[in-house]
């Protein structure tokens, strides 16, 4: 016989239907004890990591190392040595040679910058060379005065001191070797077939300088062309990256047939001077007198300070 089913009243739910609220609240409770369990956990996790300002284990008070910095530019260190001439000994300059390869240029280019004056090599024991011209200049007599100009760069006509250039693969720079000159000058070149002269107007005279890369990744060229500035200010219009500027400068006479390359890497000291005979570009460009009207020769040394890798490149 079967059982007879319970009477049910209309609008009341079942007790399957009063179940389910009970589950529903115990399985919330669940999970906010599990979530409350994790928590800390994970909180502790992410502390402990390395760096985190709320870590037990970071060093708050461990020395910090400083950053070294990467250089991605060349540099050059430029120095002009002023030596007092002395008429009694005129080859006080000649045995610093002695320490110099001049065989890295070409044989014809040394005859063309030897014709004009210029004397230029590579040191080859930059140690003895330097200590040399550090010798020349402390043999002579100290002048207060003279020191004093020196260090406002007043006390000659030539460049003093040392200097730091930052350079870039294919661009040029100006590496002036003295003050203008005032007034009206006569400059003579030494040109095959025959002497070119000009009358120049307040002439300067400098070095064109243009780094250029290497075969060997380590090592630069640099490209050097003697030239002279004069006359007045004049301004042009120059094509540049993005849109035309204003380039204000004086005429230039390019002494291309004087150009000549130099190869080195990080470290490689160069040696521009004039000749023993002085005579020509030389004399103009690395002689003249002091504050004391005395004869005096510089001596300019070009220094490779950095070449960056290639991984310093990027």
């Amino acid at each position: 016989m079967p059982t007879p089913r319970p009477n049910r009243i209309p609008g009341t739910p079942g007790q399957n239907c009063c179940r389910k609220p009970c589950r529903r609240r115990f399985y919330l409770a669940i999970s906010l004890i599990l979530t409350c369990a994790i928590l800390p956990v994970g909180c502790a996790s992410w502390s402990s990591w390395p760096g985190h300002e709320d870590s037990p284990h970071s060093d708050r008070g461990g020395p910090t190392l400083p950053l070294k910095k990467i250089t991605r530019t060349i540099e050059l260190e430029t120095r002009f040595v002023q030596i007092r001439f002395d008429p009694a000994d005129p080859d006080q300059l000649q045995s610093m040679w002695q320490w110099v390869d001049e065989t890295v240029l070409s044989p014809e280019t040394r005859t063309v910058l030897r014709h004009n004056g210029l004397r230029i090599g590579k040191a080859a024991q930059p140690e003895r060379l330097v200590g040399k011209l550090d010798a020349l200049q402390s043999a002579q007599s100290p002048d207060i005065v003279a020191d004093f100009l020196s260090s406002v760069a007043v006390s000659s006509h030539q460049s003093e001191g040392t200097k730091t250039i930052p350079m870039r693969l294919g661009k040029r720079y100006e590496l002036p070797v003295r003050l203008p000159i005032q007034g009206d000058q006569v400059v003579i070149i030494h040109d095959h077939p025959q002497p070119i002269g000009r009358t120049l107007r307040d002439p300067q005279f400098l070095l064109a300088v243009t780094p250029r890369p290497d075969r060997v990744a380590s090592q630069i060229r640099l490209r050097v062309r003697p030239e002279i500035q004069h006359g007045d200010m004049q301004q042009d219009w120059v094509q540049g990256d993005a849109a035309l500027r204003i380039d204000v400068r004086r005429q230039s006479w390019s002494l291309d047939s004087m150009e000549f390359e130099l190869a080195g890497g990080e470290g490689d000291l160069f040696v521009v001077s004039e000749t023993t005979e002085r005579k020509g570009l030389g004399r103009e460009m690395f002689g003249g007198k002091n504050v004391d009207q005395m004869e005096q020769q510089t001596v300019l040394l070009i220094r490779i300070a950095n070449v960056p890798t290639p991984a310093e490149k990027l």
